[in-house]
């Protein structure tokens, strides 16, 4: 009965992605849109160490192949939708995250969910405040029979097709699970416009969805960006959270963050290098109180080499505190083993 959203609708939010992407880092007028405090993503400042390389690794190289040390480079992202640096970032891991929660919810269930817009009467909607808007659009979802959804509030739509020239106009986009009211009462009763997108019927159309949805959504700061409801809800449905503390594939302890060694003697590895390496490239970083710096890393102008700068950074500071202890005791454990191979052997529970 509607369209399949990875067939027709599918197309236009990739398109469209791109070209808010664009215009969110060149756009002079997506600095100025502002609404109650809601403002477009990536029209706030990056932190000293966003988009840098961080070096983790693991130096428990008796338990590694050929006593070499790992190593995984990876981009540091401050994780906030207003850096003009991470937000594409911030755009994808929340992408994930919600898709992640309504693929839980779908798991025995035959439908799929759709994408909704509610707009309430433009000339009414810019005098009010975001609260406002909230309270009213409780009672259209109530007279759209609207329980279970995932919301993304829109402060702001486009004059043009590059998206770089944005106007007030409140709008809610929804991805709803279940039947929708008849479009004509709906409208008669609230003046509520409703349109209705399509149909998400696998992960990729709704990790899509929600990508575009976010790459131009209203951002505030202490305000979710995306609202559960119902069904869907965290009081209702738990997902498991992803794992945040890396580890070694190795012997499988917390990685710690290391500086790299520029000498003649050994070749430092590619920045982006995942995997074993020389254990002379590193040294590890100790934390020596709060005036602790971590060594983060740029490519030069050559694009060849790459050079280390010392940054203030909470999050790693914490990385390192939680995970010394760990680290020390199972150094002494492994030390303390007369037959150390042991350690990897398994314990047999059946017989052939």
């Amino acid at each position: 009965m509607y369209p399949a959203y990875s067939q027709t609708i599918l197309e236009e939010p990739q398109t469209s992605y791109q070209n808010y992407i664009q215009q969110a880092k060149e756009s002079p007028h997506w600095k100025q849109a502002e609404f109650d405090g809601f403002t477009l993503p990536a029209q706030g400042l990056s932190k000293p160490y966003c988009n840098k390389w961080i070096s983790y690794g693991c130096d428990n190289i008796k338990q590694h192949p050929r006593n070499q040390h790992y190593a995984e480079h990876t981009l540091k992202t401050c994780k906030v939708s207003s850096c003009p640096l991470c937000f594409e970032s911030w755009i994808g891991r929340q992408g994930n995250r919600s898709t992640k929660r309504l693929s839980k919810f779908l798991e025995k269930r035959r439908f799929s969910f759709r994408h909704i817009v509610l707009s309430p009467p433009p000339d009414q909607a810019v005098n009010l405040t975001y609260s406002g808007l909230k309270k009213w659009l409780q009672t259209a979802l109530k007279v759209a029979n609207i329980q279970t959804a995932m919301v993304i509030f829109h402060p702001f739509r486009f004059q043009d097709k590059k998206k770089s020239m944005p106007y007030l106009s409140p709008h809610f986009h929804l991805l709803v699970y279940g039947h929708v009211t008849n479009t004509t009462e709906f409208y008669n009763k609230t003046k509520w416009n409703i349109k209705n997108l399509g149909d998400l019927k696998t992960d990729k159309d709704i990790f899509t969805c929600t990508r575009y949805l976010l790459s131009h959504a209203g951002v505030k700061k202490g305000t979710h960006t995306v609202r559960y409801l119902g069904d869907i809800s965290y009081r209702k449905l738990k997902v498991e959270k992803e794992g945040k503390i890396p580890h070694c594939p190795y012997c499988f302890l917390p990685l710690k963050i290391f500086s790299i060694n520029f000498d003649s003697k050994h070749e430092p590895p590619p920045i982006d290098h995942v995997g074993l390496w020389n254990p002379n490239c590193f040294s590890p970083v100790d934390d020596i109180g709060n005036d602790t710096k971590i060594p983060f890393y740029e490519m030069n102008d050559d694009n060849e080499s790459y050079s280390e700068e010392l940054i203030y950074s909470f999050e790693e500071l914490m990385h390192i505190k939680l995970n010394s202890n760990k680290i020390c005791e199972h150094k002494y454990f492994y030390n303390q083993l007369k037959f150390k191979t042991s350690i990897r052997c398994r314990t047999i529970d059946s017989f052939c």
